[in-house]
């Protein structure tokens, strides 16, 4: 699949012009040196340069366009996207119509446009809805994942995908996260490309057993699991009920779970140094009205006992740093009509407690949650199944009343 080209067309237009024109231009600047282009033709002259106005405001024409060496040619088309970028007139549509009709005249190769596509979508992640999956070692943990880097991804994991569909693969590393992208070719002609709906994204978060992936139609997600466990040599692959729009969160939530809320503190290294000299200067406190109040003398606010107990609160159960964020959490309660479960006779005699949905949504629920307790929304005691969503890494929650331990609390994620 590497050498089929996609020639200039609506659909290749569109997933060029997602990007700036500065971004284009650093992009065929670095397939110059690494991609075959397309020369002068052989019949041109050699005052010719396809019409390019910008190499015409250079003081010296380059001769012999058709017979200088490859290296000297590139050197030469590396100059006219320079010139593109800094000249005022160059825009994004001179920028892609000088790659699509000049240097790649016979088209892209699927590296080149899986390229773009990746480029894009890593810097636009919140565009999709990802969907955590977690890889299953048995007794001992994928060893072998240690030494997976972007190549071996692309290569092994196309192999074992090859028995089943048409595909090309593309691998991009970002930090902590490698992306995966798959897109099958199935029933299409060398020179199209696929729907955006047969392209399949997957983020690995690295020597780790989690990944996200977006939607995946039906008929492939077998195969596509069956594949990805070959991969990663595991013997399982599970849905984790985790969902989100920030792969960052989400992998803060999934790799950090234990390192949430107060303990925060001790990953991000927020600790005294030295906590036994007595040279460090008294910090002075805030007032913590003014955070309620908002600098406006005519709001008054309550009483500064009650202010300084929540924030004390919020501290210990949410910690000083923010929160990751879950833009949905969806709770099934089956609880007592009262907190106290003796008040509710009937449902315990029954063993039918009094069933409740509850769904919050917002651009960071945790932090939305937090918040209700300095405003005075929720009580300073609130329920654990809130208060530790930062550590339970799943969006979905069902919360029974243990009828085997008293009042206590049983939740299952999911």
């Amino acid at each position: 699949m590497d050498g089929h080209l996609f020639p200039d067309s609506p659909s290749l237009r569109r997933i060029i012009n997602r990007h700036t024109k500065e971004a284009l231009i650093d992009k065929a600047i670095h397939w110059v040196t690494i991609h075959a282009i397309t020369r002068v033709q052989q019949d041109a002259t050699d005052d010719e340069d396809y019409n390019d106005e910008f190499i015409m405001e250079l003081d010296e024409r380059p001769q012999g366009l058709r017979t200088m060496s490859l290296a000297a040619y590139k050197k030469h088309v590396i100059k006219r996207y320079e010139l593109m970028r800094d000249k005022p007139g160059g825009n994004r549509k001179k920028v892609i119509d000088r790659m699509l009709t000049v240097d790649w005249r016979n088209g892209l190769n699927s590296n080149q446009v899986a390229e773009l596509d990746l480029a894009y979508y890593s810097q636009h992640s919140n565009l999709k809805t990802w969907k955590a999956l977690k890889l299953d070692y048995g007794d001992s943990f994928g060893t072998d994942t240690i030494q997976l880097d972007p190549p071996k991804i692309k290569k092994t994991l196309s192999h074992h995908l090859d028995p089943y569909f048409k595909n090309h693969i593309q691998t991009l590393q970002d930090g902590q996260m490698i992306w995966i992208r798959i897109s099958i070719h199935d029933g299409l002609a060398p020179n199209v490309l696929p729907l955006p709906s047969t392209v399949v994204y997957l983020i690995w978060f690295t020597n780790s057993e989690y990944l996200l992936t977006a939607s995946i139609k039906k008929e492939w997600v077998d195969f596509i699991m069956e594949a990805l466990m070959r991969l990663f040599k595991a013997e399982e692959m599970e849905e984790w009920p985790l969902t989100g729009n920030s792969p960052k969160s989400l992998s803060e939530l999934l790799l950090q779970k234990d390192s949430q809320g107060a303990q925060s503190i001790y990953r991000l290294n927020q600790l005294d140094n030295n906590p036994l000299s007595g040279s460090t200067k008294k910090r002075k406190l805030a007032d913590p009205r003014e955070n309620y109040a908002q600098g406006m003398e005519d709001i008054q606010s309550e009483d500064i006992t009650k202010i300084a107990r929540r924030d004390l609160r919020v501290a210990k159960d949410f910690g000083p740093n923010a929160q990751p964020s879950l833009s949905r959490v969806d709770l099934q309660l089956n609880l007592p009509y009262t907190s106290q479960a003796k008040d509710f006779k009937l449902g315990r005699l029954n063993r039918q407690p009094f069933p409740m949905k509850v769904i919050f949504e917002g651009s960071n629920v945790i932090e939305g949650i937090k918040s209700l307790i300095p405003l005075g929304v929720a009580t300073e005691a609130m329920p654990k199944f809130l208060t530790d969503l930062h550590s339970m890494a799943t969006n979905k929650l069902t919360v029974d009343l243990d009828e085997d331990n008293g009042n206590s609390q049983r939740i299952i994620k999911g």
